[in-house]
């Protein structure tokens, strides 16, 4: 009996885990604003970037990225793309050069990562970094729950971030080995 048990448990030991990944969509929109630091505003020009990240903060993908000339100024999008091996990854990103008029900005996450294989489910972060000056600006970041239930929020505004909406739609369940 003792045995049995034992070539069960070891069995389950080396069989794949199964995890669960949702198609669906995420759809992110949020108006942006100045970011009130007087002196060397570039107002109302300003570059944004909106990306996804893991529970642990590992760079995921990025949904948006509105600059080109000064990129370098979205400091905390370039240390995770950096992280991650591609700095300034803009993998079917929603991209364009800076931006003339803050405006609210919209972008969808299709669950998958920047070489497009689909995510396990779980909770991700959606980072939002915005400057009109040529220094860092104001970074915020939500957490959001990738799976089969849909997620819905509409959090506090935040520096230079007003109307915001995350809301993910899930579509197809699939459940496979690792």
């Amino acid at each position: 009996m003792i045995r049995k048990i034992s070539i069960a448990l070891f069995i389950c030991l080396l069989a794949p885990t199964a995890f669960t990944q949702t198609t669906g969509t995420l759809k992110v929109s949020v108006t942006t604003a100045g970011t009130g630091l007087a002196g060397k505003n570039y107002y109302p020009q300003n570059i944004i970037a909106i990306w996804v990240e893991d529970a642990s903060g590992k760079f995921v993908k990025t949904l948006l990225a509105q600059a080109q000339m000064r990129r370098m100024h979205l400091s905390k999008w370039m240390a995770s793309t950096k992280a991650a091996g591609s700095t300034f990854d803009m993998t079917d990103a929603v991209s364009g050069a800076t931006n003339r008029n803050h405006a609210t900005r919209v972008c969808t996450w299709d669950g998958t990562d920047a070489k497009g294989n689909t995510v396990a489910d779980g909770t991700y972060k959606i980072c939002m970094e915005l400057t009109d000056i040529d220094a860092p600006g104001n970074y915020a970041s939500f957490t959001v729950t990738k799976g089969p239930k849909a997620d819905k929020q509409t959090p506090a505004n935040q520096k230079s971030f007003t109307a915001i909406s995350l809301e993910w739609v899930p579509g197809t369940v699939v459940t496979s080995g690792r």
